[in-house]
């Protein structure tokens, strides 16, 4: 054998040994028979043209078995190891759990190294038969792990869910500096669709965007806004979030001109969107604003701050007519004790879920009962019980965004954010404040609430005497259907989900 063969087989046994295999094609030039590591298949003979003498050629290869481990997040497997020769092709059945959908695969050997499985592993995941086909290519036992991610649907529309957020990611507003990967769609526990609520055991999951987001149109209605002129034009909505109880929260992507919170804020009866209550507005019995018969109605709530007035009279102007479609949803005036003295400053929930904790925030989105600190009467606006008569939980055809949901939407609690790219942002009047339902804090003779910056992303907190924009919140019935669209903006896409009115 000439000096040239020999380093190139030499080259190509020591690439064999480092795979810890033989390749079967491998023909190794020798005189006499020599036993090679592993088991010996097959024998031949050749010439070698400079030489008289016959050679001996040994087909030899080592006979590898790989185990091959899988497991599933979101789903089960029904077979979850096996052990085959090196090369052999190995099939597993790994089915999602209900209501997610695959989305990779990965697999790292015994010692911890990852390998690619573009390179190393030939593993595919076929979605029709739920099967995971894994043909290994190097000599080291492995797990493979196949990740399923949680989808719903909205108007038969499919949506990845990201999962939950920490307090901490919360706290961090969305988008961020340095990109956009928090934006998308989250969940956290909420109301079911139970008629008794109960903000301690919810019975619900909502589901809620976040950040950059653009698949979340919504034309619904005509009616007039800030820019029109007073004219009615086509209204287009942002989905906030799918309630627990299947309905659909929209915000106006605009807002309808400006109003003060409420007509004074010299006393802590102004944190509230109702004051004066006949009745604590609790959980188990929610002061009631509903319409019906081209008019409003209400079970003896008190007297209404102006900007429930600015809402309910725009949308018996603009709405009226597709109040069939229109759920009667929860909403929060939280006037809960959070922090500081039923005789000085008091923080209210929402402060104190929000700002109470340095870099955390802790939004919710059920509403706890308007009680004060250890449930003790100290004043004419709380009852014998200890809960306040301004404030609370609400049942209404329309109101405002929570604080605690424009913090969910990526809002920075504290501190001005960094980008205009929320889907909260709204122009021409980006610098225009836009109100909260929500309280910040009150005493004797002063009262605040918090307050939504489109521009810089952040909550703050203004009088409740101040002048801020109106944005509208409405809560589509769990039935309604669509005619068209994608849920992209105009001109983009399949354009904006339009619901079908009836």
């Amino acid at each position: 054998m000439k000096e040239k063969e020999k380093r190139k087989l030499e080259k190509e046994i020591k690439k064999a040994q480092k795979k810890g295999i033989y390749n079967p094609k491998l023909r190794l030039g020798i005189v006499g028979l020599i036993l090679v590591i592993g088991t010996v298949i097959g024998v031949s003979y050749a010439y070698f043209e400079e030489q008289s003498t016959t050679v001996l050629i040994i087909n030899a290869k080592v006979s590898k078995k790989i185990t091959i481990n899988v497991k599933a997040n979101n789903g089960t497997v029904s077979n979850s190891s096996q052990t085959v020769d090196y090369g052999e092709k190995m099939t597993f059945t790994v089915t999602p759990n209900d209501g997610y959908k695959y989305k990779s695969v990965k697999c790292t050997e015994d010692g911890g190294e990852r390998r690619n499985v573009t390179t190393t592993d030939s593993a595919t995941y076929n979605d029709t038969n739920k099967t995971l086909s894994v043909i290994p290519k190097t000599s080291q036992n492995a797990t493979c792990t196949v990740e399923f991610e949680e989808t719903i649907k909205i108007f038969d529309h499919e949506y990845i869910v990201k999962g939950t957020l920490s307090s901490a990611d919360v706290a961090k507003g969305c988008p961020l500096s340095d990109g956009d990967e928090c934006s998308g769609l989250y969940k956290m526990a909420d109301y079911g669709s139970s008629t008794t609520l109960n903000p301690d055991t919810p019975g619900g999951t909502s589901y809620y965007f976040r950040g950059k987001v653009d698949n979340n149109y919504v034309k619904f209605g005509t009616g007039t806004t800030f820019d029109s002129n007073n004219e009615k034009k086509d209204l287009m909505w942002r989905i906030v979030r799918i309630n627990g109880d299947g309905s659909i929260r929209l915000v106006l992507d605009s807002d309808i001109g400006t109003s003060k919170f409420n007509s004074a804020y010299n006393a802590r009866k102004y944190a509230g969107y109702t004051y004066g209550n006949s009745h604590p507005c609790t959980n188990s019995n929610p002061c009631i604003s509903d319409f019906s018969n081209g008019e409003y109605s209400s079970n003896n709530i008190g007297t209404s701050s102006p900007i429930k007035s600015t809402l309910e009279d725009w949308y018996q102007e603009n709405l009226s007519g597709y109040d069939s479609q229109i759920e009667l949803g929860i909403y929060c005036n939280d006037t809960s004790y959070g922090s500081g003295s039923e005789t000085g400053w008091i923080y209210y929930g929402a402060y104190q879920r929000l700002r109470g904790t340095s870099n955390s925030a802790n939004p919710q989105l059920t509403c706890p009962d308007p009680k004060a600190k250890d449930g003790t009467s100290t004043s004419d606006t709380v009852d014998s019980n200890g809960y306040r008569n301004y404030g609370g939980v609400y049942k209404l055809k329309i109101g405002l965004l929570s604080a605690d949901e424009i913090v969910l939407a990526g809002y920075m609690p504290l501190g001005a954010g960094v980008t205009t790219s929320n889907y909260l942002y709204y122009t021409p009047y980006s610098y225009r404040y836009f109100w909260s339902s929500s309280p910040y804090n009150s005493n004797a003779s002063n009262a605040y609430g918090f307050s939504g910056n489109p521009y810089y992303c952040y909550l703050s907190s203004s009088f409740v005497g101040d002048t801020f924009g109106v944005r509208p919140v409405i809560n589509l019935k769990a039935n309604v259907q669509i005619t068209s669209g994608d849920g992209s903006a105009v001109g983009v896409g399949e354009g904006p989900f339009v619901i079908k009115t009836n």
